[in-house]
């Protein structure tokens, strides 16, 4: 297996570990060996976090995304999940739990072509995504100042546009809980399977799908450009703007 890369979330892509902001560079980390039995991985990966998080504490969220950024590099294939279907969505949608546990989880989705996450948030949370199978797109956003929590169904909010990970097998990309905590994904022609690998700092895992306007649903992906929706709740099929289009480049 080729070692994992990660995409950079800046239009042209970077490789190497960075931090999800567009054109900001942070510590690269060299990473563990390449596994090629996944509990061992998943045993050695929580020992060397757990020990991270008792010298460094828990304050440096992106650091210890990065950190966390780097033994995925090493993750060897998946078990075979066991797949249950999220209804509601535009198309099939399938998700799965791999390994609880902590300081981390592992779970994973698999999308048909065309299959589009609408944007969503994970309040206390950071992840690395990780495509295994097919390619997507997944857009990250900022929430901007003083807007509503996601706690406020049917609030008005306004999100701005970070970066554009283009992810095909063996690549992945990360969010923390302070940055592109929001993001949307839309699988490629060949669908996508991915793999989460996901910490949580605070809250219990809620979380609020973002019902974009018609007119902003439909905007092609653009670092900079500034989106307004609602939240709506857990429920994906709220979530999808009536009558828009959803282009993924």
């Amino acid at each position: 297996m080729e070692r994992r890369s990660f995409v950079g979330l800046a239009p042209a892509g970077v490789l190497g570990v960075i931090s999800p902001e567009a054109g900001e560079e942070a510590p690269v980390f060299s990473g563990p060996r390449q596994f090629t039995d996944y509990d061992e991985w998943l045993n050695e990966s929580r020992r060397a976090l757990l020990a991270y998080l008792k010298a460094e504490g828990p304050a440096n969220t992106e650091r210890f995304m990065q950190f966390l950024a780097a033994w995925v590099t090493g993750m060897p294939k998946t078990p075979s999940p066991k797949w249950g279907s999220i209804p509601g969505a535009n198309r099939s949608l399938d998700f799965a739990m791999l390994s609880s546990g902590r300081p981390f989880v592992v779970t994973t989705f698999r999308m048909a072509p065309g299959c589009r996450q609408p944007a969503h948030c994970h309040p206390g949370g950071g992840g690395v995504t990780l495509c295994v199978e097919g390619g997507l797109v997944m857009r990250h956003f900022n929430l901007l100042p003083d807007q509503p929590p996601f706690s406020e169904t049917g609030a008005k909010v306004e999100i701005e546009e970070t970066a554009i990970a283009r992810l095909t097998r063996d690549t992945f990309t990360l969010f923390t809980p302070t940055r592109s905590n929001l993001h949307q994904l839309e699988a490629g022609p060949e669908g996508a399977v991915c793999v989460d690998i996901v910490v949580q700092w605070q809250g219990a895992g809620q979380f609020s799908y973002l019902k974009l306007r018609s007119e902003d649903a439909g905007a092609p992906p653009r670092p900079g450009q500034r989106l307004r929706g609602e939240w709506v709740g857990m429920d994906i099929a709220k979530a999808y703007p009536e009558g828009a289009t959803h282009p993924s480049s």
